[in-house]
């Protein structure tokens, strides 16, 4: 039998159902249909009106039929039906509170969802998230503050680089007038942020080589030795009228001295000049004059003659060998 309602028809839409209000019931516009679907909690849908609840018209039940005008046995089907829908309902209500089907469902639809059977967004929803994995913690690596070695001796540098997390590296030798071992320079900028553990070049000092010495030597070993020693060598000569020619008399720096290894070593050496020859009646090379002999001597001396003499100048060759120190006086 038909429902109809009385007044103003309500528009087609989903509301509480008047006979269960934990479920929602789709009015066609002019009667109530089969369709129903649990309420959602906080349902902001359309809310049933007096004014456009529909009135239900009463109907004289045909021969064998109940107060409500169907059939016996149809009022007991509609009567399990709904036990059963509404227990479903409950167990629904009770697992989730989000709907199972949508509010705006369309009228032309006939086909009655179970309400025991959540629906796809009901099952997503109510599955449980899966617990999430620890993302682990990236810790950033301990750095460490370069400090400032240069002036410091190797020993303390070391000592300030362990304190500050560093390693020493590789340690360079050059030659400096600096104190054997002083830090010079160092491969890390002062105040850099390093990575704890980074290595540290530094460059120290090491003592200048020593001078040979090479005075009394003659000319040719002296300057083969000097260079030999990593240094250039200047040579200037001195003019003498007695002595050994070609010797070295002098050296600058001095031996045992410590110079730059390239820096240059100047030396003197003697150029003997010879005597022009003398009048028959005196040696060549002295002042007075000495008559020739076979040798002579320094008077007072420890010498054998047979030929003595005092103070006398060497002017040129000494073949008497009178001049030993090779100052030009001899017997002085």
């Amino acid at each position: 039998m038909t429902i109809s309602s009385s007044g103003p028809s309500a528009r087609a839409d989903w509301y509480p159902d008047p006979r269960n209000p934990a479920l929602l019931r789709y009015w066609d516009g002019h009667q109530w249909t089969a369709h129903t679907s649990p309420r959602p909690a906080g349902w902001g849908g359309q809310e049933w009106s007096p004014y456009s609840q529909p009135s239900r018209t009463q109907r004289v039940p045909d021969k064998g039929s109940t107060r409500t005008g169907l059939p016996a046995w149809a009022v007991v089907a509609l009567v399990v039906f709904v036990g059963v829908a509404t227990l479903a309902v409950i167990g629904t209500v009770l697992s989730t509170p989000e709907p199972t089907e949508s509010a705006g469902r369309s009228s032309n639809d006939n086909s009655t969802p179970a309400a025991s059977e959540p629906s796809d967004a009901e099952a997503s929803t109510s599955a449980p998230s899966p617990t999430p994995t620890p993302t682990p913690t990236e810790t950033e690596p301990p750095k460490s503050v370069v400090p400032r070695l240069t002036g410091m001796t190797r020993d303390k540098a070391e000592e300030r680089l362990t304190t500050a997390g560093l390693q020493l590296g590789e340690v360079r030798q050059v030659f400096s007038p600096k104190a054997p071992g002083t830090v010079l320079s160092q491969s890390r900028r002062v105040g850099a942020s390093l990575l704890a553990g980074t290595t540290v070049v530094l460059v120290v000092a090491k003592a200048y080589p020593q001078v040979p010495g090479v005075v009394g030597r003659l000319k040719a070993a002296a300057v083969e030795r000097l260079k030999d020693a990593g240094f250039k060598v200047s040579v200037t000569t001195e003019s003498r009228t007695s002595g050994k020619d070609g010797v070295v008399l002098r050296q600058s720096p001095s031996g045992t001295a410590r110079a730059k290894p390239g820096s240059s070593i100047t030396i003197v050496v003697s150029s003997v000049i010879r005597p022009v020859a003398p009048p028959q009646n005196c040696t060549p090379g002295y002042d007075p004059c000495l008559t020739p002999a076979s040798d002579y001597d320094c008077a007072g001396g420890s010498g054998d003659g047979p030929k003595y003499t005092g103070f006398v100048r060497v002017t040129g060759y000494d073949p008497y060998d009178l001049d030993a120190d090779g100052d030009g006086v001899a017997c002085e």
